[in-house]
């Protein structure tokens, strides 16, 4: 098997810029970086490729369904104004919209949490009885720091 080094490099300098370079970059700076990679890589492919696109002949086929298919949208289309001039509902009454089902599914969410008095497991109440048992009882509350319970100073 040959090794092919100039592709060795392309790999090479391509993993540093991937693990170096692109997690210091921005979300945007990423998003603009790869849509421009993409139209780069297809502006290749169809340069490099265009001779197979122009002897490509299995779409001239599909030509003669085309009226058909325009007929259909045609005929769908008037029905689905039909059924809102006589009904009043269309199509798209019955689709909720964005912000109604994110708040519907909040509120499910939410009525489905467990109360805060639930989250406690054996090993939480545990260490909590233990730091209650521990807490001095001798000294004045001034001179504790609150809610630690330690000494503020040595007076």
């Amino acid at each position: 098997m040959e090794l092919f080094l100039p592709g060795l490099f392309v790999m090479l300098i391509a993993s540093v810029f991937v693990f170096l370079v692109v997690p210091r970059v921005g979300t945007v700076a990423l998003g603009v970086m790869s849509v421009l990679t993409l139209i780069a890589v297809l502006w290749h492919h169809s340069y490099m490729f265009k001779d197979e696109y122009r002897m490509s002949t299995w779409q001239n086929q599909l030509h003669t369904y085309a009226p058909f298919v325009v007929l259909a949208l045609a005929l769908l289309t008037i029905l689905l104004v039909l059924q809102n001039m006589f009904t009043g509902k269309g199509i798209m009454e019955t689709v909720k919209a964005p912000v109604e089902v994110i708040q519907t599914s909040m509120q499910q969410a939410i009525s489905n949490m467990p109360s805060a008095s639930s989250a406690t497991n054996m090993l939480t109440s545990t260490i909590n009885k233990a730091i209650n048992t521990t807490k001095p009882t001798n000294t004045s509350p001034t001179s504790l720091i609150p809610a630690l319970g330690y000494k503020a100073s040595n007076v």
